[in-house]
């Protein structure tokens, strides 16, 4: 474990541990709908846009899948810049996942991952070509909580105030492999 040398003692700490790989992919499981940010490609300042989408698939290294439209401009923003972020909130943690994105047109893949939801949102089903999948290869996770929703929102309003000198209160960023 070590700490960013800029921020500090109590604010981040990061590690590698597989234990916090898992509970990174534990807790990005557990929260269906995330919001992934992308560079807008139609701007030119490098705005950032969010939009909501169901993770159909955490993968055990971090990486997350989602399925999409190709005519979509979310696919059209990570075509132009990979760059991403995914955010997931529950009542008692929050995740914030870095890392790049590809568009996989693998219809074996996009069949595995449908279910009757994917079909509430997207026409034609697995077999449409306009669908596809997004994977997010995840390179470093922030995590706040996973305990009680009133002694994670202490900790991280402590964490973010500078009131606490307990690095257990201390957002964690998790390298993933």
């Amino acid at each position: 474990m070590s700490q960013n040398e800029n921020s500090p003692a109590n604010d981040i700490v990061v590690t590698s541990d597989p234990a916090e790989v898992e509970r990174v992919r534990s807790l990005m499981a557990d929260i269906d709908v995330a919001m992934l940010t992308t560079v807008d490609a139609g701007a030119d300042d490098g705005r950032l846009t969010s939009r909501p989408l169901s993770t159909q698939l955490a993968e055990e290294d971090g990486d997350v899948l989602f399925l999409v439209r190709s005519s979509s401009h979310v696919v059209r923003d990570i075509r132009a810049h990979p760059q991403v972020n995914v955010g997931y909130t529950s009542k008692s943690a929050w995740v914030s996942l870095s890392g790049t994105a590809e568009v996989i047109e693998d219809r074996a893949l996009i069949e595995e991952l449908w279910s009757a939801g994917a079909s509430f949102f997207m026409e034609g089903g697995p077999e449409n070509p306009d669908n596809v999948v997004l994977k997010v290869h995840g390179d470093t996770a922030q995590v706040w909580g996973g305990e009680s929703r009133v002694g994670m929102l202490v900790k991280v309003l402590r964490s973010v105030t500078g009131n606490s000198d307990e690095t257990s209160d201390a957002a964690k960023v998790v390298d993933l492999p």
